[in-house]
């Protein structure tokens, strides 16, 4: 019997090693949610730890891109933290030591409150609709691009913005992909169908997937692309 596409991608994907713990990534269990389309798409998520190597990501992508009957891949990059386990290690567990605590990394119950951040008025800025689901690939982009477009052939003046940081595809849905112009250390938002749109899509290379690492998510982001913006 002939494999089926999603056997396929998993038989290429177990071809990946995860060079740290000396096994691929099926048997590391670092691959979720596999899904496939009749049309050949194919979407998964790799679960990476802080000292694994970032290129596994992209050696995944190409041996499932290099599978027959594949027309489409999508992988979502996600931090092993907050998928709530680890891949699993073939190394014996070794006695505990001492060390020195990592930031970040102490109980729950010992670190210290993080006060709510002050909210800051914006008079000028009018509506917001936040469009948000806990999981991906059920049409967030879908509909803010629609309500957006909808509303700017309506008169209003509307600016997009893309808070996806891990699988922005916004770009893609409004048909603008090139690096958005900087004035007075400012980035200018692109303009498509009337809406102004700004997405981290516009900073990084298209298709690449955005690798974030700890307090990356939630703080300013290192001088790259931009050497000339601020984080506010």
């Amino acid at each position: 019997m002939t494999p089926n596409l999603q056997e396929r991608v998993n038989a290429a994907l177990s071809t990946v090693r995860n060079n740290r713990l000396g096994i691929n990534v099926l048997e590391a269990e670092m691959v979720r949610d596999v899904a496939t389309t009749l049309d050949g798409k194919v979407r998964f998520t790799i679960l990476l730890a802080p000292s694994d190597d970032a290129t596994i990501v992209r050696d995944a992508r190409q041996v499932v891109q290099q599978v027959e009957g594949v027309t489409d891949v999508r992988v979502d990059v996600k931090d092993i933290a907050q998928a709530g386990s680890a891949p699993s290690s073939p190394e014996p567990p070794k006695p505990k030591s001492r060390a020195l605590p990592v930031m970040g990394q102490e109980p729950s119950s010992k670190r210290a409150a993080v006060p709510a951040p002050t909210p800051v008025t914006y008079p000028n800025l009018g509506n917001i609709i936040a469009i948000s689901s806990g999981k991906g690939g059920v049409g967030k982009s879908t509909v803010a691009s629609n309500i957006a477009i909808a509303m700017a052939k309506q008169g209003a003046r509307v600016g997009l913005m893309d808070a996806d940081i891990y699988g922005p595809n916004l770009p893609r849905m409004m048909g603008v992909d090139r690096q958005p112009p900087v004035e007075n250390e400012k980035i200018i938002p692109l303009e498509a169908h009337g809406v102004k749109v700004m997405s981290l899509g516009f900073l990084i290379e298209r298709d690449q997937p955005a690798i974030w690492r700890g307090p990356l998510t939630t703080s300013c982001p290192p001088s790259g692309r931009f050497r000339t913006t601020r984080c506010r």
